[in-house]
This record gives structure tokens, C-alpha cells and sequence, in this order.
């Protein structure tokens, strides 16, 4: 964990850009804690939403450091003051920890701290873009900066550029870099200039048995080559990026990982406000929802029967026009109103996914029957707006048997049609 090799100094405070601002408070208690065995159980984007501390036997232990980690926020404390809520939180769940006190708090409370600020930071430059929208990347300057982090230094593209997607900071553990941001005005006044494009390597990333299962930027440490303000923002769809990134072997092991019992809650409870929100018109038109995600059985028929699919999320993705027709109160929907508030799980719980090669669509089948009828859930690949891509909902609608068996039509990707699932 080296970078800038040791972390900061017990003074530090924890507010290292002079401001405690809301943004990164909201950050840090909107996760949901959650119990778990390592830190990198999940992939990395996920942890804008789910907070874990590895080794944390229960979610009750993680929410009692999330809470102190949200009052050391709040109130901009130093680590010092928070390793007494850590002795206290030790004593109180029995916890036995790896490492060494000193250690094991810093890596708490300086990784949590300064993702915070940086993903609050990021909604507030994404506020500011209009007057200010290049950014800067920028070291702490000393000897202590990672080589690869250096070679980054003063680099400056516009804000929606693809570096800040995966080089956004923090970088890895103990990251100290941050970014600047430049209007026009300023960046001719001081001979500023965007940055040319830099290549990108990537390095695979191994278990304990020597199984690949990640691939970040050479320089980025695994788990954290996303930006925290983004996957903040809208995690699911930065995780939908992220997975159809990944070599495709990689990518259901990533996605089966990472939809833990509290990001399904997260999934399900998001669904519930974006409908809501679309009902009384309170967001604008080209917003999305994710519903889930391909798992790795439908990924591994997409690459045996449609290779030359290139997906550019994983994600399944309601767009708030067609969640219109699905919002409460709406007419005559085609599924129940009650299977339509579990669609996540409808989704995730499905009877088989087919591919439809006529319409080059994607058709999840529902566990469940509308009479004798399948239910079917279409979704259209790489459809967008301006927050993303991903695999659109089309329609929801109902099916024969008969007709979803026609093999010169649907090829089944996982599951079956009929008998057990």
C-alpha cells in the first residue's frame, strides 16, 4: 500500500482540501454497510454505495465505523480523535483485526476520508463545468509520489474527457493527488494547454490461486481505477462500463462478486425513487435507472452465440421515457404493478435470457406467469443518452412457449424456457 509510502500524519486533518462540504458528507452516509471478508469482494465501484471494512464480520460493525467516519467528517476530526472510536468500536463487536492498530486505523479512516472528499469534490466541479471545465491533475509534489502518479502530474483535459473516468484520484491506497480546475480565461492567461492524449496499459490482476480476475491502468491500484464521483453519482452505470471493459472471461466473476445482497437492495430501492421521480416530472428526460446486470452464464452465451456483439455496458437500464409508462398510476401496465416494483428482481430471478436475432434484442423470461403465458422483459444493447449506455428497456410483455422456442429466431443464452429453473 506505497505511495506516497506511508500515509499522512495523525494531525492531519480530515478535511485536506480546507472545507467540509456537504457533498462528501452525503457521500459517505449514503453507503450501505454491509458485512465482508476483503475489501476487494466487490469491484471497485461498487464501494461508492456499499461501505465495507475487510474483516467486518457484520453489518452492524460496518455501520458503527461508517457512523464515526461520518462524524469525523462532520466535525473534522483528526486521526487521532478517531482512533478512539476505533478502540471503542473494537471493544464493543470483539473484533479481531489483521495489522497493527496504528496501521489498520490510518487505512480506515485516510481511505475513506479522502474518497469522500474527492467524490464530493467531483460533484462540485461537474456544478462548475460551464465556467470552469478543464482539470488538472496534481501530486503532493514530494518524494513520496508513486512514479507512475508523477509521469500524470499537470496533465489537463476537459471534464467529460475518458482519463478522468479511470485517472480521476484517488488512485490507490495512501493517494494523495487531487485535481485543479481552469477556466478558458485562466488557461490563456497561463499558457495552458490540453494535454495530448496519453496510452493507456493495462495490467491483469490475480487472485491467491494465480486466477485472473481484474484488469486495471498500470499506476491505478485494483479497486480503484473508476472515479469515485462518478460511480457516486451512478454507480450501477459506471459498474456497467467498467464489467464490459473487462476481457470477457473476466466479467462475470466481477459482476457475481459485486451484486451483493445490499446492492441489490440499493438496485431495488433506486428503481422505486426513479419511478417516483419520473411520475412527478422532477428529473430531466434522459435519466436512467440500472435494473441489473448480465451474469455470467448470459455472458457466456452472448460470447458463444453473438461474437460480434460489442457491448458497451453490461447494464439492464430503464431511460426515464420509457419508465414513464411503468411509473405509478400509470395506465394498464402489461405486468402487474407489483411484479413492475420488484423489476430488479424480476430481472436478477429470471426463467432464461434469449437472444432475439431478428430484432437483435435481448429477451429476459420472468419466473413468473401471466396465466399461461411467459413473461418477457426486452432490452435493447448499447442505447443511451448523455448519462450513459447500456442495455435499454424496450418493452414488458407476455409470449407463448411456442413462439420464444422458434430456434431460427431466439437462441436460449442461459436458463430454460420450461420445468425447473
Amino acid at each position: 500500500m506505497a505511495d506516497e509510502a506511508s500515509a499522512s500524519p495523525a494531525g492531519v486533518r480530515a478535511s485536506p482540501f480546507g472545507v467540509q462540504f456537504q457533498e462528501a458528507i452525503d457521500f459517505l452516509k449514503g453507503k450501505i454497510p454491509e458485512a465482508s471478508a476483503r475489501w476487494d469482494s466487490l469491484a471497485g465501484v461498487a464501494h461508492a454505495k456499499v461501505f465495507t471494512v475487510a474483516g467486518a464480520a457484520t453489518a452492524d460493525l460496518a455501520r458503527d465505523f461508517q457512523q464515526a467516519l461520518v462524524t469525523a467528517l462532520e466535525q473534522g476530526q483528526t486521526l487521532t480523535s478517531f482512533r478512539k472510536d476505533f478502540d471503542a468500536i473494537v471493544a464493543k463487536h470483539g473484533w479481531s483485526y489483521n495489522g497493527k492498530r496504528g496501521w489498520r486505523s490510518e487505512v480506515i479512516f485516510n481511505a475513506n476520508m479522502r474518497s469522500a472528499h474527492m467524490a464530493g469534490r467531483w460533484e462540485q466541479l461537474v456544478a462548475n463545468a460551464d465556467r470552469r471545465p478543464y482539470l488538472q491533475y496534481r501530486t503532493a509534489g514530494d518524494g513520496r509520489v508513486r512514479p507512475q502518479h508523477r509521469a500524470w502530474d499537470r496533465l489537463i483535459y476537459q471534464i467529460g474527457d475518458a482519463f478522468w473516468a479511470t485517472h480521476y484520484p484517488p488512485n490507490g491506497w495512501n493517494c494523495r493527488c487531487t485535481v485543479r480546475a481552469y477556466g478558458s480565461g485562466e488557461m490563456a492567461a497561463k499558457g495552458l494547454q490540453v494535454s495530448r492524449p496519453i496510452p493507456v496499459q493495462y495490467r491483469e490482476v490475480l487472485d491467491a490461486d494465480g486466477v485472473s480476475v481484474d484488469r486495471v491502468p498500470v499506476g491505478i491500484d485494483p479497486g480503484w481505477d473508476h472515479n469515485v464521483g462518478q460511480s457516486w453519482i451512478a454507480p450501477e452505470l459506471a459498474l456497467g462500463r467498467k464489467l464490459a471493459s473487462l476481457p470477457p472471461q473476466m466479467r462475470g466473476a466481477v459482476v457475481d462478486k459485486t451484486i451483493s445482497p445490499a446492492f441489490q437492495t440499493a438496485l431495488s430501492d433506486g428503481w422505486n425513487r426513479f419511478r417516483t421521480a419520473v411520475a412527478a416530472k422532477s428529473i430531466p428526460a434522459h435519466s436512467a435507472q440500472v435494473l441489473g446486470f448480465l451474469d455470467s452464464r448470459t455472458l457466456g452465451g452472448l460470447a458463444a452465440h453473438a461474437p460480434g456483439l460489442e457491448l458497451q455496458s453490461t447494464a439492464f437500464v430503464a431511460f426515464a421515457d420509457q419508465a414513464a409508462a411503468l411509473a405509478p398510476g400509470a395506465a394498464a401496465p402489461a405486468w402487474p404493478s407489483g411484479w413492475i416494483d420488484d423489476l430488479p428482481a424480476e430481472v436478477r430471478s429470471y426463467r432464461a435470457v434469449l437472444w432475439d436475432r431478428q430484432a437483435a434484442e435481448l429477451v429476459v423470461v420472468a419466473g413468473r406467469k401471466l396465466g399461461d403465458a411467459l413473461a418477457v422483459a426486452r432490452f435493447a444493447p448499447n442505447a443511451g443518452s448523455e448519462v450513459g449506455h447500456g442495455l435499454a428497456l424496450k418493452s414488458l410483455g407476455s409470449a407463448d412457449t411456442g413462439d420464444l422456442g422458434d430456434a431460427q429466431r431466439f437462441i436460449v443464452l442461459s436458463g430454460k424456457l420450461e420445468g425447473d429453473r
